[in-house]
């Protein structure tokens, strides 16, 4: 996981376990809001992406990403394995894609849905995931930890803070 409930709890200054199972709770509402503020995955994950043909690159969701396999389905109806020798993945747009190398090409796939499969791993973890992210995150389940209520009686009424938004503004892919 990016951020752990350990690390929350130190950044909460909390030492017991009675809160634990709500802080876990606001810290993966505090990751949700950030994949949604950034449009990237906070934790690592596996995924497949189905494709109907290979008519240009691929395009894979998550930062951080390891293809494990490319496969696809050949005109006799074959799962075959794609060598990884005739691709590459970059990542220097908004997210990782597979493209072919240079004087490549893509073997032919049966005419049908998800003829090509691709599997792999995405998403930060700990020790990938930027500081200024890993900030908000904290920041986020602190101020749910804080203000438990949608209102609090009794106070002046002020807005969320927006430090974590900002931390967030380099890491956002824009569409």
């Amino acid at each position: 996981m990016s951020v752990t409930l350990a690390a929350l709890k130190d950044h909460l200054r909390i030492t017991d376990t009675n809160e634990d199972s709500a802080l876990q709770i606001y810290l993966d509402s505090a990751l949700d809001v950030i994949e949604v503020e950034t449009g990237r995955k906070m934790a690592q994950v596996v995924g497949r992406l189905a494709y109907f043909d290979s008519l240009g690159d691929m395009e894979l969701i998550g930062d951080n990403a390891t293809v494990a396999s490319v496969q696809y389905v050949d005109t006799d109806g074959n799962t075959q394995t794609l060598t990884s020798s005739i691709y590459a993945l970059k990542s220097h747009k908004a997210r990782p894609y597979i493209t072919l190398d240079y004087d490549q090409s893509y073997p032919d796939t049966r005419a049908q849905d998800a003829a090509i499969t691709v599997t792999y791993t995405s998403g930060y973890t700990s020790s990938t995931m930027p500081s200024s992210l890993k900030s908000a995150v904290l920041l986020t389940a602190g101020s749910f930890y804080e203000a438990r209520e949608e209102f609090v009686i009794g106070t002046i009424v002020s807005a969320m803070p927006r430090t974590a938004t900002k931390l967030c503004r380099p890491y956002r892919i824009y569409k």
